[in-house]
């Protein structure tokens, strides 16, 4: 049984677009995702479950803010801390790091990953209405957060 926390390289292009196909109603392909991991601005946490990805965080930093472009768990797998585990090491290595400040955007009727982000010290900063499309073709607002790192946290 293998487990553990991995940085995700770009030959892990292919089963990380796997993962966002099982997660979102428009997932990046992996030609996306490979270009993404490549970035050197882009740091790519994952976790790894008997061998397979059990979810991953993607944050890119310019200039001392790290975006999260991306927070995902296997559906089968949810509910396990996987995603509140990823989560917590980024925000360490971001202040690490010299990060200041993090942001993201989720939908708004993801109410899961808002209480985790809440509960992480984010909050909401807007609105992008309409922004993210759901598997029901259904336009839902994206909420804002952000959240400030005291520098070496």
């Amino acid at each position: 049984m293998t487990d553990g926390l991995i940085v995700l390289r770009p030959d892990d292009a292919g089963r990380t677009a796997m993962l966002h196909l099982k997660c979102f109603p428009d997932p990046w392909s992996a030609a996306s995702l490979r270009g993404l991991l490549q970035d050197p601005s882009i740091l790519t946490l994952g976790i790894e479950r008997d061998g397979q990805l059990a979810g991953f965080i993607m944050g890119q930093t310019i200039v001392g803010e790290t975006d999260i472009l991306t927070v995902c768990t296997n559906p089968d797998l949810r509910r396990q801390g996987i995603a509140r585990h990823l989560l917590k090491v980024m925000i360490t290595r971001c202040g690490e790091r010299g990060v200041s400040r993090m942001t993201l955007d989720v939908a708004e009727d993801n109410t899961a990953a808002r209480a985790l982000y809440a509960a992480h010290g984010f909050t909401e900063d807007g609105r992008r209405p309409r922004y993210y499309s759901t598997k029901r073709d259904v336009p839902v607002d994206g909420i804002l957060m952000s959240k400030s790192l005291e520098l070496g946290s």
